[in-house]
């Protein structure tokens, strides 16, 4: 059994990859591939490190002659791009299998089996795929696998839920060694670098409105062990990798401070510490707890990136981030004098934000400016498939265009109170004046001396790019005009009424389901298996 597994080039590269040359490995593709490789003959193919085109990337497929070919859909970026690439593959060999998975595909299943892929994973895919692979090897088909959602009829789809994987040490090790390091990098911190991802946990205790971890992962922190993580850790670090991007949404949360504290301890131990990391955290575990970010440092720490999200209170109430913006300042104060870089995500454009609340958070970021806040970026308000704001913008008309490339968090999809060119021309100019008012307050000596690693890594970086920037600094006017009226032309515009039933069932069944198990989760013999057979509506003529 040969099984390719493929990460294909949406319509451009990433805001990360153009702006810093940051581009990490499709760990999910990697993780899968360490779960089969016992089992099949495995190869990697990652189109968008490789800026592979449709075309090229097809040939690389087809000439691997596989038996399965897994597409990663973890943004909803690579949706268009998935279909046409596996349509492709049929025409060429209709045997082939096509399986997707990711975060986009859980919610989009319904859709994506109608545009012609066989089985769709959805949430984790470890054990589901290498259960499907087994069950096509012995069967040809895959339809008692319990996570797997597939066409059982004319007019009809079948998914079975299936349990959550509690102990992620039983999980096999990513195949990091079949990805090429060369090819992931993190450019602003040294033409030499190399970045590897992993992950330590699964889940979120918390909800964000503009955020589909929790329906995905669940509502619990599921964790590594402290001893898997430091295994992982000196696998990474015996390829040649320097860097290391740790995904968890959240990399301490308050119920297991403890234990991570002791992780951090355990990688400067084992000299793990060598290596630089990047982390995502919230602002208020840091301020409540600021001594963990000396013991960050020591362990490696490098980058920290905290989701700020806005300067409004009503705002980040609404959102349901559970934040205020005075841990925002506290936080980046503290990692700042640490020498911890720190880079700050604010997103603009929620259906419920007004002018004076984006005002607010724009002035919030120059205090965080002065406080020691390295860089930051600007998202639009995206409703993504998963999200409870996705099903409500179905609901109401209010979503510009179903083009599943606009959905990149940089593109204004949504209607509502801020206009599409506000919101697109704020989005690019403001990370630039943000980096304009750091030379300027530099210069006075008007903020603080913070002692950073890779500072003049990066000023070197971004010395050597000053032409691209101040290029892309001068047409943001003219592209904020032009890229609203290319958006609102997209199709299709909306979706039909049987594909929206079909993506708001998705997420009631997930949505229910992970509920269930967030209530359920201390009680024993417990058994929420089941069955859906979901009846499709016609197809719209």
């Amino acid at each position: 059994m040969r099984v390719a597994l493929v990460r294909v080039f949406p319509h451009k590269a990433s805001k990360y990859t153009t702006t810093y040359g940051f581009i990490t490995p499709p760990l999910g593709l990697a993780s899968v591939a360490g779960a089969i490789r016992d089992i099949a003959k495995v190869r990697i193919i990652d189109a968008e490190a490789l800026k592979m085109s449709k075309s090229r990337l097809v040939e690389e497929i087809v000439s691997f002659d596989p038996d399965i070919v897994g597409f990663t859909l973890n943004a909803s970026t690579y949706h268009d791009a998935v279909i046409q690439v596996a349509q492709e593959l049929k025409k060429r060999d209709s045997g082939v299998v096509t399986v997707a998975g990711g975060h986009h595909a859980s919610f989009a299943y319904p859709i994506l089996l109608r545009q012609g892929i066989d089985y769709v994973v959805v949430g984790e895919g470890e054990e589901a795929f290498r259960e499907l692979v087994q069950e096509i090897m012995n069967y040809g088909s895959a339809s008692n696998v319990k996570g797997i959602a597939y066409a059982c009829g004319e007019d009809e789809f079948c998914y079975s839920h299936r349990e959550l994987i509690e102990n992620l040490d039983l999980l096999p090790f990513p195949a990091f060694d079949l990805l090429n390091k060369n090819l992931y990098r993190i450019d602003v911190f040294g033409r030499n670098s190399r970045v590897a991802a992993m992950e330590t946990a699964r889940g979120c205790p918390y909800e964000c409105d503009f955020c589909s971890v929790t329906v995905v992962w669940g509502y619990r922190w599921r964790f590594k062990s402290n001893q898997r993580v430091i295994r992982e850790l000196h696998t990474i670090k015996n390829l040649g990798y320097d860097w290391v991007m740790i995904v968890d949404d959240n990399f301490i949360v308050p119920t297991k401070l403890r234990e991570r504290e002791q992780l951090l301890e355990d990688m400067k131990k084992h000299g793990l510490n060598k290596l630089n990391y990047i982390v995502q955290m919230r602002s208020d575990i840091i301020a409540s707890n600021p001594q963990i970010a000396e013991k960050m440092r020591d362990a490696g720490i490098r980058v920290v990136f905290l989701g700020i999200e806005s300067g409004d209170e009503a705002v980040l109430r609404t959102m349901k981030k559970s934040l205020d913006a005075t841990a925002s300042v506290r936080a980046v104060e503290i990692l700042s004098r640490c020498g911890i870089l720190v880079h700050g995500g604010v997103v603009i454009g929620a259906p419920y934000e007004k002018s004076k609340s984006m005002k607010a958070t724009f002035r919030l970021v120059d205090v965080l400016l002065e406080k020691g806040l390295d860089s930051i970026q600007v998202t639009i308000y995206t409703p993504l498939p998963g999200t409870r704001v996705f099903y409500w913008a179905l609901k109401t008309g209010r979503l510009l265009t179903l083009k599943w490339s606009y959905y990149d968090c940089s593109n204004p999809v949504i209607k509502v109170e801020l206009s599409p060119w506000r919101l697109f021309f704020e989005s690019r100019m403001r990370p630039y004046m943000f980096f304009i008012k750091k030379w300027i307050k530099g210069k006075l000596g008007r903020l603080g001396k913070y002692s950073k690693p890779f500072v003049k890594e990066a000023k070197r970086y971004m010395l050597r790019n000053l032409p691209r920037y101040f290029l892309g600094f001068l047409t943001v006017p003219i592209r904020s005009l032009i890229v609203p009226l290319i958006i609102l032309a997209a199709k299709p515009r909306k979706p039909t009424e049987d594909e929206a039933k079909l993506l708001y069932d998705a997420y009631l069944r997930r949505r229910s389901f992970m509920l269930f198990k967030k209530e359920k989760a201390e009680q024993k013999g417990e058994n929420s298996d089941y069955l859906e057979v979901a009846r499709i509506p016609p197809r719209a003529s």
